[in-house]
């Protein structure tokens, strides 16, 4: 008997242990009355150049914190199509197949696969994949529009030899003029596997382009990012209405984005103010000390987004610290020291500071302030 129950606890822990999957959230706040949604809109599996079946890019998502994923096979380049069905939907249709299970949204989604210029287009949203297989690239962008896809240009500055650029620099092809101006061009990655592109950054500041950042992965996720180390993939952050795929698709038309790669952020100001202040909090913001002492201020951090903060300038009575590390869901301690002795008395005091990774441009950054009391007795 007592060997019954121990075969029966070990079953029992095995089945447990099966059935049990663990979600890595990522912390960034709701901002606006918007719901702050986590997306990756490029990936790709077995039925393109991917080498992992599509349901698993669903469990994955889950576990990287995701609430949506768009499975984006390559409509001209599939390696392993002597083995598959031609059907470009069937990705897709089986990563859909956990899409309730793991309240992960499955996107629809195809790339576009040509040389540069025009190079690698996305077509998310779309109802169906086959009538975009043909051969001139323009009647592919344009049945994808009719299906109403939001169409992202990928990886614009891919160096690789079969994928030359213009100079050695992104560049903005006539091609990619003739699809902005008839509108058949959204968005653009600004982010793409580990590569960060500022200009194309540019760009899209200067001519209100949808930003987003992806991971364009093809192997499992675990053998290309170090998530035991804190690595992660680039995600585009969606400030949508609802967590719905029409609450996601209206808020990449009107803009509404930002990217979060290596730790930092890139988007609006209005959007990064908003997470900023939904994220950091100055839990101790009046500190007393006898005359010459330092004062001593407590900030926390409730976001998963570390922060650098440079300093703009000192005041005339205080030093402030040049340069403030502020670590995820973290508080710390920081101070405030008189430039003399002298100095008495209760001062308000504005501590301007630069959040270096907050990138409201390629060379911008969000300029924050914190308000404190200092009392010299």
């Amino acid at each position: 008997m007592k060997n019954l129950v121990t075969i029966f606890f070990v079953l029992s822990f095995g089945l447990n242990a099966l059935a049990q999957q663990t979600r890595d959230d990522i912390n960034i706040p709701d901002i606006l009355g918007y719901k702050t949604l986590k997306c990756d809109f490029h990936s790709h599996t077995v039925f393109s150049d991917g080498n992992v079946w599509p349901d698993l890019r669903v469990r994955e998502a889950f576990r990287d914190g995701l609430d949506a994923i768009a499975i984006t096979d390559h409509i001209e380049y599939r390696p392993h199509k002597d083995d598959l069905t031609k059907n470009h939907n069937r990705s897709v249709e089986i990563a859909k197949t956990k899409e309730n299970q793991y309240d992960v949204i499955v996107i629809k989604g195809s790339e576009i696969t040509r040389k540069m210029p025009p190079g690698h287009l996305n077509a998310l949203f779309i109802k169906d994949s086959n009538p975009i297989d043909t051969a001139d690239f323009m009647t592919a962008i344009k049945i994808a529009k009719e299906q109403g896809a939001f169409i992202q240009w990928n990886h614009p500055f891919w160096l690789k030899p079969v994928f030359p650029t213009k100079d050695g620099k992104p560049t903005w092809f006539p091609i990619h003029q003739e699809l902005f101006d008839k509108h058949l061009l959204d968005g653009i990655e600004i982010v793409n596997e580990r590569e960060y592109y500022p200009d194309v950054y540019k760009w899209c500041i200067e001519n209100n382009i949808t930003i987003t950042g992806n991971s364009d992965i093809h192997d499992p996720v675990s053998y290309f990012f170090e998530q035991d180390k804190g690595d992660h993939r680039p995600v585009t952050l969606v400030f949508s209405k609802e967590k719905s795929e029409e609450g996601i698709k209206e808020a990449l038309f009107a803009h509404r984005t930002a990217v979060f790669h290596h730790d930092s952020l890139f988007g609006k100001e209005e959007y990064l103010r908003e997470i900023f202040n939904n994220s950091v909090k100055l839990i101790k913001d009046k500190a007393i000390a006898n005359k010459g002492a330092d004062l001593y201020f407590q900030v926390k951090n409730n976001s998963d987004v570390p922060m650098t903060f440079i300093l703009e300038k000192d005041d005339d009575d205080f030093k402030f610290p040049a340069r403030l590390l502020l670590p995820a869901q973290k508080t710390i301690v920081f101070s405030v020291r008189p430039k003399s002795k002298d100095i008495a008395g209760q001062k308000e005091l504005k501590l301007n500071y630069f959040v270096k990774n907050f990138l409201t441009g390629p060379e911008k950054c969000l300029k924050v302030e914190f308000n404190v009391t200092t009392d010299l007795k």
